[in-house]
């Protein structure tokens, strides 16, 4: 058979809670996919509004779409479900909020085919208040999984499921944890990476997937105890890891001062992880207006955490307003 005939099942997950606003953009896209042979897995992680009754109406009309309801237990937990759920030789991830261009699932399976890969990355599509923003992932054609590895640990990698096409197959033994509120997706893809299943990797350079970063509702636009909790989760899972070093943690570490000092955390920030703070101070000698964090949080670490965060909010909102006039211009060139 040619394998251009070939026609694997795709399942597709989409963890569903309190998205009745958007629920019906992101699964109209993926019923619109030009690949047919998809099955859509929508969780319906306990919504109080009508999100359920939205997705009833979608597994009435498409036989395709398959509908779970379970008591509310988390992202982690509505995507495992997804996961046991399952059936496709593939699998990909949506989240409620976020859409899709049509021709994605087509292409990252004809990709996997071709290369007879086991997971395919693609770009994806920043959806901010001033307009879109390409994100590339910059990688080979054909990637090693040590490196793309590393690139996840040091966060130089988007960690989301829903720009990574992955053979099911590959998954047995790995899960999402349900203590994990954000990062769930970054640590499993970690854990699949780790555990040897992936052996072949592709890149696609194309951006399918829109990934809505002004819904303030978002999980991971919001950091809070639970965000910093999942960094432990996170940080205690690489630590017992025989591949991770030192100077990995390291950085995981400080992505959890930054956690903590953007959302203000100071006196926590103190006194967290002091083997790093000369590190972060010594390393930051200049101030980065284009990416003040590190430049700020080392002044925070140097005593003046609270000019330090002053000063961030004002860099920010400064590039902000430098990106809407540049989008302005740009748009009506």
């Amino acid at each position: 058979m040619n394998k251009k005939d070939i026609q694997p099942l795709v399942s597709v997950i989409v963890p569903v809670y309190k998205a009745e606003k958007w629920i019906h953009r992101c699964v109209d896209s993926l019923l619109g996919q030009s690949y047919r042979n998809i099955e859509v897995i929508l969780v319906d992680d306990g919504s109080l509004d009508h999100s359920g009754e939205i997705c009833d109406e979608y597994a009435e009309k498409d036989k395709r779409v398959k509908v779970i309801h379970q008591s509310n237990g988390g992202v982690s937990v509505a995507r495992q479900t997804g996961m046991d759920n399952a059936t496709g030789d593939y699998f990909i991830h949506a989240d409620p909020d976020d859409w899709v261009e049509p021709t994605m699932i087509e292409e990252l399976v004809a990709k996997a085919i071709a290369d007879d890969a086991d997971m395919v990355i693609c770009d994806y599509i920043s959806e901010k208040e001033y307009g879109q923003e390409y994100n590339s992932m910059d990688l080979p054609q054909r990637p090693a999984a040590d490196d793309l590895l590393r690139r996840l640990l040091l966060q130089q990698l988007h960690g989301s499921c829903c720009n990574k096409l992955v053979r099911r197959a590959c998954c047995n033994g790995v899960s999402f944890m349900r203590e994990m509120t954000v990062f769930e997706d970054e640590l499993f893809n970690l854990q699949i990476l780790l555990s040897g299943g992936v052996l072949r990797v592709s890149y696609l350079p194309k951006a399918f997937y829109h990934y809505q970063m002004n819904n303030e509702s978002s999980l991971c636009h919001t950091i809070n105890e639970n965000t910093i909790r999942s960094h432990y989760v996170m940080l205690d899972y690489l630590a017992s890891v025989a591949y991770v070093g030192d100077e990995l943690l390291v950085e995981r570490k400080k992505h959890i001062l930054v956690d903590m000092f953007i959302s203000k955390r100071f006196d926590g920030m103190m006194t967290t992880f002091p083997e790093v703070h000369a590190q972060m101070i010594n390393g930051q000698r200049e101030y980065c207006v284009i990416r003040p964090i590190s430049s700020c949080l080392s002044i925070a670490l140097r005593g003046w955490p609270r000019i330090a965060y002053c000063i961030y909010r004002l860099n920010m909102s400064a590039l902000n307003l430098y990106q809407r006039i540049k989008h302005f211009f740009l748009q009506n060139r």
